[in-house]
């Protein structure tokens, strides 16, 4: 970090960063986060809740034990690494407030347990958030690196996977401008251009989205939406569904696939899930088409809220294309766990 004069520390904050990336100014602040011979720590612990970058999360950790830092008084830089992780939000940081929460510093467990004891209801401040402008409730979706989301989801099998609140799970659309113009306007589906004649399909999972769309650039798929709905209403679409094709370890015969899938207005689709360069994974993502009544119910009764994300798809595209997939901010999804576990046999659920 250069000459170690405590008095020089002050002007880090006056250097210029544009040439650089978030990421490496925080590997910066990092480096000298880890040095003893200044009094920035505080500050620095501040900023990283700010910034809620998680390459800070074990810095966070091993600093809050630092008491050679302040041997009279540590309780400041304690708090404030705890309200660091805490804001970062991901489960690593959780799991670092845990082993907090039993270290057997009675200050440090208080302060790690507190945040731990408000981790849901501090949800909208934590992490990276994608503001949702029609949310009715005033919450937006919570985001998180790549990296970060990929390793907590399953390597292989068929699970649904999707961004959730306490009673919502968010889906996607693309379409033309005018169908996701309308939609935003009118907070459902319809306009001069929308057909509810035709089946149309939602994903509930980001990245298989993004591939579907080539990140929203694929004729007619310009435009990216977010829409919520109740789980007891997706899950009562599921409850519709059938396989859009013949397996013969979920129906007797061909002919019984064939009756359902005449009697019924929902087809259920399992396809390779993509990573963000559009390779397939070994995991399998859902996608769910509708037609008729049902189609009608979901566009026009049971969409909470509407939101086109599309400037955001283009923002992330970017790093994508730079492959820097360590900055790759997606929806923080995680395994959807079905209300009515009747369902899993007739959505070939497979871990």
């Amino acid at each position: 970090m250069g000459a170690r004069d405590p008095k020089l520390a002050e002007d880090f904050w006056t250097l210029d960063f544009r040439e650089f990336t978030e990421n490496e100014k925080v590997l910066m602040e990092l480096e000298l986060f880890a040095e003893d011979w200044h009094q920035l720590h505080e500050e620095l612990a501040s900023a990283f809740q700010l910034k809620k970058n998680p390459l800070a999360e074990e810095a966070l950790y091993h600093n809050a034990f630092r008491k050679e830092l302040d041997p009279m008084d540590y309780k400041p830089l304690a708090r404030k690494c705890t309200w660091a992780l805490a804001d970062i939000g991901t489960e690593q940081s959780r799991q670092f407030l845990t082993e907090m929460a039993g270290c057997g510093d009675p200050l440090i467990e208080g302060f790690a347990q507190k945040r731990l004891d408000n981790w849901e209801k501090e949800l909208p401040r934590k992490g990276r958030q994608l503001a949702v402008r029609s949310n009715p409730a005033g919450k937006n979706i919570q985001l998180d690196y790549y990296p970060n989301v990929i390793r907590e989801l399953p390597n292989s099998g068929q699970q649904i996977i999707g961004y959730q609140t306490e009673d919502e799970i968010i889906v996607y659309q693309a379409f033309k401008p005018s169908i996701a113009r309308y939609a935003v306007e009118h907070q459902q589906l319809g306009g001069a251009d929308f057909s509810y004649g035709r089946m149309s399909w939602i994903k509930p999972n980001f990245l298989w989205m993004m591939f579907r769309c080539g990140w929203a650039e694929k004729k007619d798929q310009e435009r990216v939406l977010a829409i919520a709905i109740k789980k007891a209403d997706f899950e009562k679409i599921l409850s519709q569904a059938v396989l859009s094709s013949y397996q013969s370890k979920y129906y007797d015969t061909r002919e019984a696939w064939q009756e359902e899938l005449q009697k019924k207005a929902v087809r259920l689709q399992w396809d390779p899930d993509h990573d963000p360069y559009g390779n397939k994974e070994t995991r399998r993502a859902i996608q769910i088409g509708m037609k008729g009544e049902v189609l009608k119910q979901f566009g026009q009764e049971q969409i909470r809220y509407v939101e086109d994300i599309t400037d955001f798809v283009r923002e992330q595209k970017k790093l994508v294309d730079r492959k820097a997939l360590d900055r790759l901010l997606i929806p923080r999804e995680t395994i959807y766990q079905l209300q009515n576990r009747d369902l899993e046999q007739q959505l070939a659920i497979e871990k």
